[in-house]
Parts: structure tokens; sequence; C-alpha cells
């Protein structure tokens, strides 16, 4: 019998122990109980190109002041921006300083305060190798970098130093990992200083395999290409640029998110097998469209936010479950006969009343048309309902 203030249970604990220690008692081990499953999820956010045409520049201007501001170009857009965990864009200007004049199309140098906007509209990794990234010479690549990093976002594909070129760029979201690569076709013709072309990283096979495998060594759950090459304004992808996507993909990456096009381009997913005879899910974009743009030529003033969502469990590999875009037209001139450059998701020019849009009447026809023109080019013009969706789901 338990003695006074034992009780039952514990005794029967204490007999079953000194059963378990006697000399020859096998031992049996507590069953493990099972632990509950854990998933991470993440979304990133990617758009086209952030351009910075002479009427942006106008519009951020405050003449009085003769300060400027652009966060007029994201204030439709960046709710989108930031609900997402991760924002992505392909920066199309350089920032070389006031002191080397602005200046646009075909040498872009663009004011520090469009950096700033940039960063309070939620972006969190610009792909800076474009062509126009040698736009102001080896001094705007590198004060490029140097405004980027004063407002906190974090860029790929141009360099101070041979041994920042050679870093792998990663990032960690939710427990979800990255790493990110980026390459550009050219510099529009103008010739990296000698010695120094690793400021530039082109689009070098040879490079781009040995950049993967260095990668691949990080062990990241998905490697992201950001490649700037494809034909200007040609709708349709090129064999060649297919070609490219594939290598990418047989050499070890996960992602490509490619640019340069200025209009909107299929997306494709394969599955690749690779050498250990194991198999990958990917997926590419070839164009994403203009973002933030003067240029008027249809259809050239469309685009899209692609939303990318992963899913990890436990300790397994991630996987990227889910693919959508958000379509987004530009804005030229507001009713008012400004400049007012900015892209707006054509959901929000759909749905607000006519007496409370800023738009002109027939630039509410012309985004409703390149609704249908978007919805043409990534789902093969079929649509999940009737009207005008904010988000579509490819996958």
């Amino acid at each position: 019998m338990p003695s006074a203030g034992e009780n039952i249970l514990t005794s029967i604990s204490y007999q079953n122990l000194a059963y378990a220690l006697r000399p020859g008692a096998p031992f049996v081990p507590a069953p493990k109980k099972k632990l509950p499953d854990v998933y991470r999820q993440a979304k990133l956010a990617v758009v086209g190109d952030l351009m910075a045409h002479e009427e942006q520049v106008a519009a951020a201007l405050d003449k009085t002041t003769g300060e400027y501001d652009f966060n007029y170009a994201f204030r439709d857009v960046k709710e989108y921006l930031q609900g997402a965990d991760y924002t992505i864009g392909n920066l199309e200007t350089v920032f070389a300083g006031e002191a080397a004049g602005y200046s646009y199309y075909p040498r872009f140098n663009t004011p520090d305060a469009y950096a700033q906007a940039i960063a309070a509209a939620g972006f969190d990794l610009l792909t800076t190798a474009n062509n126009h990234a040698n736009d102001q010479n080896e001094p705007g690549i590198f004060r490029t970098i140097d405004i980027l990093d004063q407002n906190g976002i974090g860029h790929i594909g141009t360099y101070k130093s041979a041994e920042a070129r050679d870093e792998i760029k990663t990032a960690t979201i939710n427990g979800i990992s990255f790493a990110f690569l980026s390459y550009t076709y050219g510099t529009n013709g103008l010739p990296l200083k000698q010695g120094d072309e690793w400021s530039v990283n082109l689009l070098d096979r040879d490079l781009i395999a040995g950049d993967i495998q260095r990668a691949k060594a990080l062990n990241p759950d998905f490697i992201v290409i950001l490649p700037h090459m494809g034909e200007e304004y040609a709708e349709e992808v090129s064999d060649q640029y297919k070609e490219w996507v594939q290598f990418m993909f047989d050499s070890g990456a996960d992602i490509v998110l490619a640019s340069h096009p200025h209009v909107l381009q299929p997306v494709t997913f394969e599955t690749v097998t690779d050498a250990d005879g194991s198999t990958r899910d990917c997926f590419a974009d070839y164009s994403l469209g203009n973002f933030v743009t003067s240029q008027r030529t249809i259809p050239r003033d469309e685009g899209i936010i692609l939303n990318l969502y992963f899913e990890k469990k436990n300790d397994e590999k991630a996987r990227l479950i889910h693919v959508s875009f958000i379509p987004t037209w530009v804005e030229y001139i507001s009713a008012a006969g400004a400049y007012d450059v900015h892209p707006i998701p054509i959901f929000k020019i759909v749905n607000t009343p006519p007496e409370q849009s800023e738009l002109r009447a027939r630039d509410i026809i012309r985004a409703k048309s390149a609704y249908s023109h978007i919805l043409e080019v990534l789902l093969g013009g079929d649509s999940p309902g009737e009207g005008i969706e904010e988000e579509l789901f490819i996958r």
C-alpha cells in the first residue's frame, strides 16, 4: 500500500520503473508522439519594367521647390506590392546623380527620389542587369548600387567589385529559401570599362551554369534567374529564348522571370528530369510587360503583377503551389489633362463609379480592352467568371 501522501499512480509508476531496471529486463521505449505537420507559406510578387521617361519625371517635379516626388506612380498598386512577402521588379534606369544631368531614352538618368518611391511602394529586390545598366557608364552603375543600398532595396545583376559579383544573392522568406541570379543580353552597345567586365552580368552560358552550381551548394529551396532578354515588342516568344529558358532549367534553375520585350508574353510550366533521374517542376515567364512607363503603343501600356505562392511542409523541399496575376494598365494623361503616368489594376478602374474616376472615358474603354488581351495571352482568352476579376489564377 502507498504510504501516507503517496497516490496509487505514483506507486505503480515506481513499481514499473523497478521492474524495468531489474537485470535482464527488456527495454521498452515509450511510444513517440507524432508532432503535427508544420506548413510554411510565402508569396512573391513580381512586376515588369520600372521605367522613367521624361513625362514621368515632369509629373514628379514640384516646380515651387525643385524637389521630385515619384510616390504618385505607385498609389494604386502599393497595397498589392506591400501585401506580398517579397516583391521584385526590373529597374530600367540608373541613378547617376543630378550633376550627370537627368536624361531619358536612349540613355537614362533619373532623380534619386525615384528609388525612394520604389522603396516606399514595397519593393524588396530589383534586377539591375539590363540594356540600360551602363547608360551613364561605370560611375552610373556604381552610384545606382549606392542609392539602392541607401534606400534598403536589394539588387542583383550589377556590382562594384568582382568579389561582390561572386556572392550569391539569397533570401529566406517565412522559412523558404531562394537564391537569385540576374543577367542581360547586352548594354546597348556601350562597352563596359576594360578590366571591370564583372560590373554587369552578361548572358553567358558558362557564367550562368557556374553560378547555378554555386547557388546549388547553398541548398536553397528555389534557384530563381532574372534574365533580361527577348525581342522588344514581340508578343510571341522566339525559339532562341525558349532555348535559353530550357538551358537554365536544365542547368538547375527552378524559376525564370524574364524581362525586356516591354509587352506581355506567355508563361510556361515544365517538368525537368535531372541527371540523377529525379524530376523538378519549373516555371518561367518570358515577359511581364511594362509596369511603369510612358510608352503608349498598344499593348505596351499593359502589364501584370505576377503572384507566386509557395508552400513548405516540415523539412521537405518547398513547392510552387499557385501562380496568379493581377492585370494592370498604365494611365498617361489624367482627365484634367496632366501627366499622371502610373499603373492601375484594371479591376479598380472598372469598379470605380464614373463620377469618381480620374480617368478619361476613352481610357476606361482602353483598360477593358487591355484586360481582354491580357487574358488572351495568359489564359488563352478564358475568363473564370463574368466581368473583371481582381486576381486570376493560372494554376
